[in-house]
């Protein structure tokens, strides 16, 4: 017998084989009739209406279960349900937060475009949306007076009392009070003091120059007014003492806050110490106990977890009790909240006494405070998880900083067959974790990607339980494979052509700490820690030149022994890039040429001409630095017989990037605009665009355009100057100030060298700027400067081995004549040996001082 084929609605909704008829409240598949629950069948309708957006928990229990009070843990059941039916990858689970349906469907009023946020100037590394900040109003006004007032200002407190939101609340109402804006800086993934500068430079988007990173740092936010906070410092108080120090000599403009268990100890320092959240008396009501700190977090945080919540003269009591038994400890009493749809306010509160008896009876007097308040409290709160969520939790513990949904997956979940926790019962646990308070969701860029993060205090507690299962050593390999699963992912999807580096870049930099943990790990295999170091060392493009050496110092030992061909292949080619963004030309030819051989081998055995387009443009380019121009035109050539333009932008701009070298090493500066201004309208983002403007400059000033280089010049420092990008900022000051010398401006030339110099030696280009240096002191009557300037810029390209381009060989030889001409021959060649020998702090009084040295 055949069924009749039911008639399509007009409001249904398509995917795959099914058919959602939300009228006739029926699900088909392949037309056939599909028998489904109630519940189940308006969970579905809610989540294929919205497909793609993340659905919460509460909207969920809103429109399924209207005007009734049932428990959250019903939606999972129906969820359940629905897998079952539909397929477990129809419906996806962002834990803690909601559910999302990942089908595409057909239907009416489905198709609106989604709103783009623009992404800020100048990144904050706070979160997108901050919690409410509840009874603490008058310690941030007491903090915004005290940073008012001083440099650096230190919030102290036991772990878990809320020193953080207290300063993210400071930074969030101050974005727009300073011109560089407001950063924030997590430092609780940070293990050593050494990885400060680099830390603090990454999230300023800052570029650190050679010498000590310190320094280094301080001289790159010199110039910037800004508000920075450096969370969680007390495990780095003397490595964070020493920079804050450093910073606030350094940049007068600067205002630093610090949140730490303990004070730093500088000399102008300033300390807001927290205390415990006000407390109600014990037989207060519901408008005295709403009035007080503790009670009004206990209030929202229990409305979080469940909406219906509502303090009353019923319960105030209980509430009350509660809080009082934490001490109004913030982080103890949001673990409390969470707990109160599980056991409902007075089953919570006469649960109190057993579990935290700990807090207040039997505690360790000599005890740091954590271990006071925290650890009572956490093992309070582990003592709910079953076995399967105490094992994802403790795992958790090896992630640094934070990770995705899918890295905890393969972090926590047992190996095939090793164990019961696959990826779903990781994801089931981590969605209880976070309804636990043990486990942040951290938004990303958009809600289809959080990311999770154990608080500092939860994450401490997971590594002893990890410790004390034996698991340390497995869990972290995990973390180290996991890793580099993802970063040789990322890498070959940008080889694919279908993203550039600046996005791989973004979707690998917050697990850029992790990367960096990984590769540490005595136990790690030498081929992961390749995997890992290949990468990181070619998208960190804001990475301090030491980072960038260290990364191609270890991948040269380790490729020596690697036995795949293709890794080889990616590890060379990436230390080739390595060396030439550090200026080690020899040392990058040498690495190209073993990459481009291995990139032809592969070529023969794949096909795979992609790489070898790479591996000819990194080869070309470091040819054309070492003078070998006639080689790197018949690379060139090579080159361009292989291009696809269907290949990512980045790879079509290495040619051009090898064009624009040869040409600036023959000349030809007609060549050299042509490619300039090819490259400028390639440019897949602002900071390319940048650097071509940069280039353009300096172009037009080769080819003699003095007025048109002047003028860009000026347009691109003013830009810069808003921003906090130094290196590009010094950059353009040194092109503006070589055009206005060879206008003869030596008037507004001066003030320009004055702000470029002091980041010049930061970034090796002292050489450089020494020439322009020369040339200003000639111009200004002051030749024994000038002879000593050619002496130095001299001694500074040699110790590089480097040679002088077109505009800086210009200006050292008109600066050369100029001082010969006043001074005669002998003379200048005894000043000039004289000047090889001066050190780089002695420059800035030569150069820059009134009367001739």
């Amino acid at each position: 017998m055949q069924l009749p084929s039911p008639s399509p609605s007009d409001d249904a909704l398509r995917f795959g084989r099914f058919e959602l008829q939300r009228s006739e409240r029926r699900l088909l598949i392949d037309s056939r009739p599909v028998l489904l629950g109630a519940r189940a069948f308006d969970l579905l309708v809610v989540l294929a209406e919205r497909p793609g957006e993340l659905v919460g928990k509460n909207e969920l229990l809103d429109r399924v279960w209207p005007g009734l009070v049932v428990e959250e843990g019903n939606i999972p059941v129906q969820v359940n349900a629905l897998r079952k039916v539909l397929g477990a990858d129809r419906i996806g689970t962002v834990p803690g937060r909601g559910y999302r349906f990942m089908a595409n469907v057909e239907g009416r009023a489905l198709d609106a475009p989604a709103t783009a946020v623009p992404a800020p100037d100048l990144q904050t590394r706070l979160p997108r949306a901050l919690p409410a900040l509840l009874g603490r109003a008058s310690d941030l006004a007491t903090l915004g007076a005290l940073v008012d007032g001083h440099a650096l200002v230190s919030v102290t407190g036991a772990g878990g009392i809320g020193k953080s939101l207290l300063v993210q609340h400071l930074l969030d109402a101050r974005r727009r009070a300073h011109p560089h804006g407001v950063c924030w800086v997590e430092l609780s993934g940070v293990a050593e003091a050494s990885a400060l500068p680099a830390t603090v430079a990454e999230a300023l988007g800052v570029r650190l120059g050679a010498g000590d990173p310190f320094e280094a740092l301080a001289l790159a936010v010199g110039p910037l007014d800004l508000l920075l906070a450096l969370d969680n410092a007390e495990h780095l108080r003397d490595g964070v003492g020493r920079l804050a120090a450093l910073l606030i000599d350094a940049a007068p403009a600067l205002k630093l806050v610090v949140t730490s268990q303990v004070r730093l100890g500088v000399a102008t320092e300033r300390v807001l110490r927290l205390s415990t959240l006000d407390l109600p008396s014990a037989g207060a009501g519901v408008e005295q106990a709403l009035a007080t700190g503790a009670v009004a977090l206990f209030v929202d945080r229990a409305q979080a977890a469940d909406p219906r919540f509502t303090l009353t003269e019923a319960n105030v009591a209980s509430v009350v009790s509660v809080c009082r038994s934490v001490d109004g400890l913030p982080l103890a009493i949001e673990l409390a909240a969470a707990r109160a749809p599980m056991l409902g306010i007075h089953g919570l509160a006469s649960s109190m006494g057993d579990r935290l008896q700990l807090l207040t009876r039997n505690r360790n007097r000599t005890a740091p405070a954590r271990q006071q308040t925290l650890r009572a409290t956490l093992e309070w709160s582990h003592g709910f998880l079953d076995a399967t969520e105490q094992a994802v939790f403790r795992r958790l513990g090896v992630v640094v900083g934070s990770c995705s949904l899918q890295l905890a997956q393969q972090i926590a979940a047992d190996a095939a067959g090793a164990g019961p926790i696959d990826a779903w019962a990781v994801l089931d646990a981590l969605d209880v974790l976070v309804d636990r308070s043990l486990v942040a969701v951290l938004p990303g860029e958009d809600d289809a990607s959080p990311r999770y993060r154990l608080l500092e205090s939860p994450k401490a507690f997971a590594l002893e339980r990890l410790a004390a299962a034996g698991e340390v050593e497995a869990t972290q390999l995990r973390l180290a494979h996991a890793v580099s699963s993802l970063f040789a992912e990322a890498w070959e999807v940008y080889m694919s052509g279908r993203i550039t580096i600046r996005r791989v870049h973004l979707s690998l930099a917050p697990d850029y700490d992790n990367a960096r943990a990984a590769r540490a790990l005595a136990h790690c295999p030498d081929s992961v820690r390749l995997q890992i170091a290949v990468i990181l060392q070619r998208v960190l493009p804001r990475a301090p030149i030491g980072e960038q050496l260290a990364h191609a110092e270890a991948c040269e030992a380790l490729l020596e022994r690697e036995p795949s061909l293709h890794l080889r292949m990616v590890g060379w080619l990436n230390t080739a890039s390595a060396w030439i963004c550090s200026r080690r030309m020899q040392r990058a030819r040498a690495a190209a040429e073993r990459a481009l051989a291995l990139a032809r081998d592969q070529e023969r055995l794949t096909g795979d001409r992609c790489y070898l387009y790479v591996a000819l443009g990194v080869s070309a380019f470091a040819m054309a630095w070492n003078n070998e121009l006639d080689s790197a035109s018949a690379t060139l050539a090579e080159m361009r017989a292989l291009e696809d333009l269907a290949w990512a932008t980045s790879h079509v701009m290495l040619r051009l990037d090898v064009e624009f070298a040869i040409a600036l090493f023959r000349g030809d500066h007609t060549e050299r605009l042509r490619v300039t201004r090819e490259r400028i309208a390639r440019a897949p983002d602002a900071h390319e665009e940048t650097i071509g403007m940069n280039n353009l400059i300096d172009a037009e000033l080769a080819a003699g355009d003095v007025r048109a280089a002047a003028t860009a010049g000026r347009t691109l420092v003013a830009r810069l100057v808003a921003g906090r990008s130094e290196f590009l900022l010094m950059l353009a000051r040194l092109n503006l100030c070589a055009a206005l010398l060879v206008l003869e401006d030596a008037a507004e030339a001066r003030p320009v060298a004055e702000a470029g110099w002091p980041q010049a030696a930061r970034f090796k280009l002292h050489g450089v700027w020494a020439d322009h240096l020369a040339l200003l002191s000639a111009l200004e009557q002051r030749p024994a400067a000038a002879a000593r300037l050619c002496g130095y810029s001299t001694a500074a390209y040699e110790m590089l081995e480097e040679r002088r381009e077109v505009n800086e060989a210009a200006a050292f030889d008109r600066a050369r004549r100029l001082a010969v001409s006043a001074l005669g021959e002998t003379e200048f060649e005894r000043l000039q040996a004289d000047g090889r020998s001066l050190r780089d702090e002695d420059i800035e009084a030569i150069a820059f001082g009134s009367a001739d040295a």
